[in-house]
């Protein structure tokens, strides 16, 4: 970290002064040199120092977010299946509409505006949080706006999905959740497909790399690995928020290699270089589809777990009112099951992703070749972004997907030892 350093005025006569003037104008043209031209981290490979007070503030917020907002998903859940609400809104339905796949779409419409508005004090705290943190550039007016956009999608999607999944339920009975499955699985891959070309752009505006030199350095990265990308996107991220990422998204012909304008800023190409190396080995190494086969397998035990357990609730509660699993008022209680064993798997899960990232860490230093840059850009990123460097091994266990930035270091250090520079 930067420590700011404070010029005392000394009356030492005029050499002293304008030996003090020459050192500030020095620092401010090295500033403006820094900015224009992004350094990597000073000794990107050594030992990496104690965390800042305001990364470990920053972070820890944010894990106890985590178990907050868990706790009260849950109970606003519960609390909709045990107060009769959900019973009452199934009801509210069948009057409003007579057509059964009417009444089970106006249901999940109905609780998504009513578990939005109850996550909104939540939310409302992490945006001004982040502003706290000098993060967020949204003004509340356009949050609120891609707030609207974000439940507009979402309860439409949900509205396709739930009325098909409860007729599944009542055509198959039992074995509904073998439909369940495959249609859920159907849309996590259709999902994945127009997330990067129709769902992205309602947000943010995605043009082609300005920097040519950068671009045709990076498309010549790509397809030398057999990535047939024909386009470098940079995406005005800066427009919600300051912090800095990079992604290659898509699947069955919508892939797109992403910067964040943030991350061009500030990153120095060789940074910028190896952290696409890294996002272009999730590609080489079939990563995405890796996680759509453990993806279906989780959702095929859920929904086996749901209509065993939910069944045996509802018969155990007849006074939630609510007659069985086929009936939309369920909804809430399908929500909660799943909800609960995804706590569960999340530490498998985010095992199987922590692996693939430091697969794709390897991937990405053995392509560029740059001992260095890889380190400076994972030290980068915790600079930037204020994330925490040394987690403890539980909390990465339990909330990180990628491993933490010691580890990614040491990763990187151990390469360079067993790669060194070649003799001239």
């Amino acid at each position: 970290m930067r420590e700011k350093r404070r010029l005392r005025g000394q009356d030492a006569g005029r050499a002293a002064t304008w030996t003090a003037l020459g050192a500030l104008l020095l620092l401010l043209a090295a500033g403006v040199a820094s900015a224009a031209e992004p350094a990597l981290v000073p000794n990107a490979l050594g030992p990496v120092p104690p965390d800042d007070a305001r990364n470990v503030a920053y972070a820890h917020g944010y894990y106890i977010l985590f178990v907050v907002d868990a706790a009260f998903t849950l109970g606003c859940l519960y609390l909709v299946l045990a107060s009769g609400l959900a019973a009452a809104m199934q009801r509210l339905c069948e009057r409003l509409a007579a057509r059964r796949l009417l009444q089970i779409a106006l249901f999940v419409a109905f609780l998504a505006l009513l578990r939005s508005a109850a996550d909104l004090p939540i939310d409302l705290w992490v945006y001004f949080r982040e502003k706290r943190y000098g993060f967020m550039n949204q003004s509340l007016a356009a949050w609120l706006g891609d707030r609207g956009k974000v439940l507009l999608i979402s309860t439409a999607l949900q509205a396709i999905f739930f009325p098909i999944l409860y007729a599944a339920m009542r055509r198959l009975g039992r074995r509904w959740w073998l439909a369940g499955s495959t249609l859920a699985i159907l849309f996590v891959v259709v999902g994945m497909v127009i997330a990067p070309v129709f769902l992205a752009p309602l947000f943010n505006t995605f043009t082609p790399l300005h920097d040519e030199a950068l671009r045709a350095d990076l498309l010549a990265l790509a397809h030398a690995q057999g990535i047939p990308a024909r386009e470098v996107y940079e995406v005005d991220a800066s427009r919600q928020s300051a912090h800095t990422n990079a992604y290659v998204a898509g699947m069955l012909g919508t892939e797109r290699i992403v910067l964040y304008d943030t991350l061009l800023e500030r990153f120095a190409p060789r940074e910028i270089r190896a952290v696409m190396g890294h996002e272009m080995g999730h590609y080489v190494l079939h990563h995405v589809w890796k996680t759509v086969a453990l993806i279906a397998a989780l959702i095929v035990a859920a929904l086996l777990g749901v209509d065993r357990l939910g069944r045996r609730i509802l018969r155990a509660r007849p006074r939630w009112g609510i007659a069985g699993l086929e009936e939309p008022a369920s909804l809430p209680l399908l929500l909660l099951l799943v909800s609960l064993f995804s706590l569960v798997a999340r530490p498998v899960v985010y095992t199987w992703s922590r692996a693939q990232e430091t697969a794709a860490d390897e991937f990405g230093m053995n392509v560029v070749r740059d001992p260095e840059a890889a380190p400076s850009a994972y030290r980068k990123f915790a600079l930037i972004d204020l994330d925490e460097m040394h987690v403890d091994p539980t909390v990465e266990a339990l909330l990180f997907t990628h491993p933490s930035i010691v580890h990614r270091v040491e990763h990187a250090r151990a390469w360079a030892r067993e790669h060194p520079p070649s003799a001239p």
